[in-house]
């Protein structure tokens, strides 16, 4: 049994999977920086300095430092937003305690501490997977890019509930580069959140954000494996629904390994993987 086998259903799918459910159209993020900036128009400079002095729309930074821009990648409009002042709390989901995989302490306490941020939106361009998934992409390059300008230190997405440090996303952001052509290839860790949790004394494992893109969450019921192989599965099994690979769905049933087979439950808005011995 080949490595990517393990991830296909029992029952196939049609060569194309799509979503069982609406994908959200509106694409965000946030930039968050650790100073107020005076002038926030040095990031019209870097978007032309990346992409090209056509991919700057337009910039208005009449009030400053107050700065809103457009920025137009492959037919796609993104409005960016630059605002003088923390992140509102409400804004943005901030873990008790470091997430070793997305931030190490000292940029953990920077990240807690924001002074401004930047808003990155795309209105209406994800109608389906495959525009969406395009989105996704064109945004996390345009994050990547501006995550250069001085005091940036991180970028948070809304719909995942996701904080990722500047050094980590520009190491996802270079995998992306090199992967722009291959249609297997998309950067779930920027966009999908793993969580962990209890139901009794049962440990919870699964993701968090693959609404944003009309699948149900995935979670591991009472997982036996190592939370490493866990993890490489929740991604993996996102990257193949995201892709059009795959599309998991109740009373599906799926192995792991040969002869253990685990099933798919639908459970107060979600699929849960039970047995398996996984």
């Amino acid at each position: 049994m080949g490595l990517f086998d393990r991830f296909k259903k029992k029952t196939q799918t049609a060569a194309k999977a799509c979503p069982a459910q609406q994908v959200e159209p509106d694409t965000l993020c946030i930039l968050v920086m650790d100073r107020v900036l005076q002038d926030a128009s040095q990031a019209g400079e870097i978007v032309k300095s990346a992409f090209g002095s056509e991919a700057l729309g337009g910039i208005d930074s009449d009030n400053p430092p107050i700065t809103h821009m457009v920025v137009k990648l492959e037919g796609a409009e993104f409005w960016c937003s630059y605002m003088p002042f923390p992140v509102p709390p409400e804004e943005m989901t901030i873990p008790d305690t470091p997430q070793y995989s997305l931030f190490d302490q000292e940029e953990y306490q920077a990240l807690c501490g924001s002074k401004s941020f930047w808003i990155i939106v795309q209105k209406g361009g994800g109608q389906s997977l495959e525009s969406k998934r395009r989105v996704c992409s064109l945004l996390t390059r345009l994050a990547g890019a501006l995550l250069k300008m001085e005091g940036a230190i991180g970028v948070y997405v809304s719909a995942a509930e996701l904080l990722i440090s500047r050094r980590v996303y520009l190491q996802h952001v270079d995998i992306l580069e090199k992967n722009m052509k291959d249609p297997d290839y998309f950067p779930a860790s920027l966009w999908i959140a793993i969580r962990q949790g209890q139901k009794g004394d049962r440990l919870l494992m699964g993701t968090w954000g693959l609404r944003q893109f009309g699948f149900l969450e995935l979670w591991f019921l009472d997982p036996k494996s190592q939370w490493a192989e866990i993890h490489e599965k929740l991604y993996l099994m996102s990257v193949f629904q995201i892709t059009g690979k795959e599309l998991y769905k109740n009373e599906d049933t799926i192995a792991f390994t040969p002869g253990n087979i685990t099933v798919f439950k639908e459970m107060n808005g979600a699929l849960f993987l039970v047995g398996g011995d996984v």
